[in-house]
């Protein structure tokens, strides 16, 4: 099995981090990586906002869980309700990742995006946890003023982040892949 192949079926979703900071050397392979994800015409409709001050991640968790708070969902009040509700799982550091709004596959292509970040982490020896939850208060008027903190462009919507630190969890058995998910036509 090639190295390629290793990380792709190794990788997994971290959700505990030790609280080393991540070096810029691998921040900036990961968003290369990023930036060379496939896009619908080469469009590349992202932009990468890198998040290392924890206070930031901290502000965007605490308007989302007023959010959630309010929910007609009890699952999700419950969630909020967690003294530890955290959207980044206590990473030092994310990258939110945008996508242009008049882009008609934007979410498609930055989920790739996301995708090559998070098997690049692997392969540099941390881990990472794609999140689409993060942006819940950002769509909302009383939160809109995270759009500005984060500097993310006018005509671009968060879309994902992508978690990023050590991980510091010991990961069990991985769960089995869904039987019946492949057809062939020959």
């Amino acid at each position: 099995m090639n190295e390629t192949i290793r990380s792709i079926l190794g990788r997994r979703c971290i959700r505990s981090y030790e609280q080393t900071a991540v070096e810029k050397d691998k921040v900036d392979a990961i968003l290369e990586c990023g930036q060379y994800a496939p896009s619908a015409l080469n469009t590349q409709p992202w932009h990468f906002t890198v998040v290392t001050n924890r206070g930031v991640l901290d502000k965007i968790s605490a308007e989302n869980k007023k959010v959630l708070l309010e929910s007609t969902i009890e699952r999700k009040r419950l969630k909020a309700a967690d003294p530890n509700y955290d959207n980044f799982r206590n990473a030092p550091m994310a990258i939110i990742v945008s996508g242009a709004k008049d882009a008609p596959f934007a979410a498609a292509d930055c989920a790739n995006a996301v995708e090559n970040m998070a098997i690049a982490a692997y392969s540099l020896g941390l881990g990472s946890c794609y999140i689409a939850s993060f942006k819940i208060a950002m769509t909302k008027p009383e939160g809109a003023y995270l759009l500005d903190e984060l500097g993310i462009p006018a005509g671009y919507a968060p879309l994902y982040a992508l978690a990023l630190g050590y991980g510091d969890e010991v990961l069990g058995e991985r769960a089995p892949r869904r039987k019946n998910t492949i057809t062939y036509i020959d």
